[in-house]
């Protein structure tokens, strides 16, 4: 695990916490849909990894989702807190939770702050955690392989950010949960999407 990535994401959403907008695009709501489709139950605890501002943590709240919303960023989680939604700091390489307490993981956007190669790690943690039969939704900007600090980036410190190839991310998650949807989404500009809806495998 590289501490010095962990503090850079870290300081970069404490000081720009401010920059995060509440607004969910056309498309990202078409991500929530596709995600609430695999849901026959709407009293199911859920997981936001990397809750950010809590804007879809208040978007499922809404829905009657039990949400617990979890930032590496202190200044998010008091966003969050101050929206009345349940969460805490921590870092998503070690969950402090007992084994199989959610029954959905959404992480949208954040998993890409980690390095190829320590993805496994953070894999395994929400593997840990999910329920048998859970279901973990996954999306990245993607599209292009690479990895390392965005120089264009408009946060200060500048962010790091890792792209997968959707092959390349399929050949990653297939070694920890069942693949039960992969799409790739053309975006404005030079960025795709990768979003997967995955299941937990026997334990």
């Amino acid at each position: 695990m590289d501490n010095n990535i962990k503090e850079i994401i870290r300081k970069s959403y404490n000081k720009n916490a401010n920059l995060r907008s509440s607004i969910i695009p056309d498309w990202k709501r078409n991500e929530i849909n596709k995600f609430l489709s695999q849901i026959n139950d709407d009293k199911l605890k859920l997981l936001d990894l990397g809750a950010g501002s809590g804007t879809f943590a208040e978007y499922f709240t809404k829905k009657g989702l039990d949400v617990y919303c979890i930032d590496i960023s202190k200044s998010m989680i008091n966003i969050c807190l101050a929206k009345d939604l349940k969460g805490e700091v921590m870092d998503f390489y070690n969950l402090d939770f007992e084994p199989e307490q959610f029954d959905l993981i959404w992480s949208m956007n954040t998993l890409l702050h980690v390095p190829k190669k320590d993805i496994h790690i953070v894999l395994d943690e929400v593997q840990r955690v999910l329920k048998k039969n859970g279901i973990f939704y996954l999306g990245l900007y993607g599209g292009v392989s690479t990895e390392g600090i965005y120089e264009e980036d408009i946060y200060e410190p500048k962010r790091f950010f890792a792209f997968y190839l959707r092959d390349e991310l399929l050949d990653i998650v297939k070694s920890h949960f069942k693949v039960v949807k992969c799409d790739e989404t053309i975006l404005d500009g030079d960025r795709n999407f990768l979003s997967m809806i995955l299941t937990s495998k026997e334990k």
